[in-house]
């Protein structure tokens, strides 16, 4: 079957509507309203196919609507216009004159004595409704349409009949059902914006695009606008989909599972303030530093502004930006014309190549769009364009005030994209310590195609190096338990037994690591005493020492040691040992106020330490002051969850407190080890002397046996507590 010859139009998108282009010699109208741009539209034509076609001429005919000069003058401000093929291929001629003074069945002949004359390749009547208001008898006119259609097709013209009418006309008028194609543009006012579109309504031999296609003029000319139809000429890398992409962002990739695959699109969400442009701004420059380049759309910040806040973090976005690896392009919300932006868009991305692209936001690009239909074909074609190019794309979307737990702007954004992360903030009154009431940042990857993703809230931070997600080392490791439990793969060898010679003779079999010590007792009876002798044993053995002290600055500790005749400054500087503090300043001080922060802080630094590990926290004092009974045990059980680690050893100190006993032995329940300091009723021993010297006892022990009764002890300033192991040896208690 022979193929219909096309004859480009040169519009850029228009040929890919109208099925490849217009069938040569075939007679088309050009109709819509006044101001719609249809003589826009045949100029530009006539003059793309001059520039391509070196030895084409064009004839355009204007009648009674417009004078040729007139276009002419209007015509010379369009890139397009071609002053040197004016009046020698680009023919302009008048017949309104001729129209207005004769009958109807000789303007055929007039136009066509002008086609002999000049042989033209293109024919433009503008306007041909024009010759028609001058008729009342609808068979001549019917007669000289076909007579055109005949003649100028045997003349091997192509022509366009320009004609102003409404769509309602179109059934009706004899020239359309002639026509061998029709296109209707159209022009509205929406919402204070001016929109124009264009509509394929008849093409005989083709397989047109007939849905109406958004178009604008510019000094361009006319350009028809359609990210699906730019689209369809990108096709999608399927291969890029295999490839994870590191968002660079600590503790991100760590809840992501390494990171985001090419060619995934994923919603930012969040209220005002929640650090959603400081996370997509981070993640551009992550990318930029490893060599990824990156596109930000900004509708809200202009790039000054970004600058700005970018250098805040130390972000030199402009030093990016001249290595062509970081583009951002403003576009204020009064010049937003979305289709136009999305084709700005999806030309931008062609272009530049971005591996990270990134919309800052949806909610503003979209704020006139309120159809939840368009909504989400417009979100469609963004992720459809990272997808061809194998990007990763970063989509913000702003939560509203009047609905905090919705996931994103309009509601249908979470549906379409591969993942969602939304960023939330939570004010939280911490009474009972004294810091009244203060806000949390938090983050969630609430979704995320073919992943599996941690789930649940994480506490996020904006310090001056940018976002960290604080809950990522304790994942990190809670991870690599898990994986060794279910023996997928080994990560810690095993640990020699954990000894402590203090309790010598009380306990049969070995300690191991990776169990929870609790030493609990009135104050003065020697907590952090023992806490020090576990400290020091740790140390001598070569295993590392991560000392915590809640209630006491770290020189007290220092102090405490030396006293013991330990000097720490050794294990200091190598780094085996390592104090911290509620007092000092600095970026790893504790703040108890914040248990998430204070968590994240212990787990970031034993990370940082060799192994075997002996953590120590002396004291909880201050982390139950912080909260109810209830708060502070869920609190421990927490802690103890994330922070076990098999060759981690936890103490921790306790000061006898008032509280419930179902709350107590709640609290015990979350440790495998209890020791218990205090002063026994000397009746339990049947001591008959002595009476008021202290007693450690073995509460609670799992894995191992011990011996559960009390013995004294006493507390040596070089050597701290020493036990009478041989106590019930003596003979000096009752049987």
């Amino acid at each position: 079957m022979q193929k219909i010859k096309l004859m480009s139009t040169g519009i850029p998108n228009l040929d890919t509507v109208l099925g490849g282009g217009i069938p040569v010699y075939s007679l088309n109208i050009i109709a819509g309203a006044p101001g719609s741009g249809k003589t826009i539209l045949v100029q530009q034509m006539m003059f793309n196919y001059i520039h391509t076609h070196k030895a084409a001429k064009t004839l355009y005919l204007s009648t009674l609507s417009e004078p040729s000069l007139k276009v002419v003058r209007y015509m010379q401000r369009f890139d397009f216009f071609d002053a040197e093929a004016f009046g020698e291929r680009m023919i302009y001629a008048d017949i309104g004159e001729f129209v207005a003074e004769n009958p109807l069945s000789s303007v055929s002949n007039r136009i066509m004595e002008l086609v002999d004359q000049y042989h033209p390749d293109l024919v433009v009547i503008d306007s041909f409704r024009a010759i028609r208001d001058l008729s009342n008898n609808s068979a001549e006119f019917r007669c000289l349409c076909y007579n055109l259609a005949v003649l100028l097709a045997s003349a091997r013209c192509t022509t366009f009949l320009v004609s102003e009418c409404g769509r309602e006309q179109i059934e009706n008028g004899a020239e359309f059902a002639i026509a061998d194609g029709i296109l209707y543009l159209d022009i509205s006012l929406n919402q204070g914006e001016v929109n124009r579109s264009a509509q394929v309504c008849k093409l005989r031999g083709q397989s047109p695009l007939m849905n109406a296609f958004p178009f604008t003029i510019s000094s361009e000319g006319m350009r028809i606008l359609s990210p699906t139809l730019s689209l369809r000429q990108a096709q999608v890398n399927r291969e890029t989909e295999t490839k994870l992409m590191t968002t660079g962002i600590p503790g991100l990739d760590v809840l992501l599972r390494g990171g985001i695959f090419s060619g995934r699109s994923l919603i930012l969400s969040g209220a005002s303030g929640t650090g959603k442009t400081t996370l997509a701004l981070q993640f551009l420059v992550q990318g930029a530093q490893i060599g990824e380049k990156g596109l930000l759309i900004s509708f809200e910040e202009s790039t000054e502004r970004l600058h700005q806040a970018a250098a805040g973090f130390g972000w030199q976005l402009q030093e990016l930006e001249d290595r062509g690896l970081l583009q951002i392009i403003f576009i204020p919300q009064i010049q937003i014309r979305v289709e136009e932006q999305l084709e700005q868009i999806i030309a931008a991305t062609a272009t530049f190549k971005p591996r990270r692209l990134v919309i800052d936001s949806l909610s503003v690009f979209l704020y006139k769009v309120q159809e939840p239909a368009i909504q989400r074909e417009k979100l469609v074609q963004l992720a459809t364009l990272v997808q061809c190019f194998g990007a990763v794309g970063l989509f913000i979307s702003d939560i509203p005030a009047i609905a905090p737990e919705s996931l994103s702007h309009f509601g249908v954004e979470e549906t379409v994209v591969d993942g969602t992360i939304v960023l939330s903030t939570e004010r939280i009154n911490h009474q009972l310590g004294g810091q009244g009431f203060r806000r949390y940042r938090y983050l969630e990857v609430y979704k995320m195609r073919g992943t599996d993703h941690v789930t649940g809230r994480h506490r996020m931070e904006i310090t001056p190096q940018g976002i960290e997600v604080l809950s990522a080392a304790l994942v990190s490791e809670r991870e690599a338990r898990e994986q060794e439990e279910l023996g997928e793969v080994s990560i810690y060898s095993e640990p020699p037994p954990l000894v402590f010679a203090a309790l010598k003779g009380l306990i049969q079999g070995d300690l191991r690591y990776g169990s929870a010590w609790l030493v609990q007792g009135e104050p003065g009876v020697g907590k952090s005493t023992l806490a020090y002798q576990f400290a020091i044993e740790g140390l001598l053995r070569k295993e590392s020492v991560l000392y915590i002290t809640a209630d006491a600055p770290k020189e007290k500790v220092y102090q405490s040691l030396q006293n013991l005749g330990f000097l720490p400054d050794p294990y200091l500087e190598s780094g085996q040992l390592l104090i911290l503090d509620a007092f000092s300043p600095g970026n790893d001080n504790l703040d108890l106020s914040d248990p998430e922060t204070l968590m994240f802080t212990i787990a970031r630094q034993l990370n940082r330490l060799s192994r075997p590990c002996r953590k120590i926290f002396d004291s909880l004092a201050p982390l139950a002051a912080m909260c109810t009974p209830r708060e502070f045990i869920s609190l421990i059980y927490r802690k103890n969850r994330l922070l076990r680690q098999p060759d981690v050893a936890m103490f921790n100190t306790f000061p006898q407190l008032a509280m419930a006993d179902s709350d107590r032995y709640s609290l015990l329940n979350a440790y495998d080890v209890v020791l218990n300091l205090y002063t026994p009723d000397w009746g339990e021993m049947n001591q008959q002397g002595k009476i008021g010297n202290r007693a450690l006892k073995i509460g609670k022990i799992r894995g191992a046996r011990a011996d559960l009764r009390p013995y004294p002890y006493t507390i040596s300033l070089n050597e701290g507590i020493l036990l009478q192991p041989k106590y019930y040896q003596w003979g000096t208690h009752g049987s």
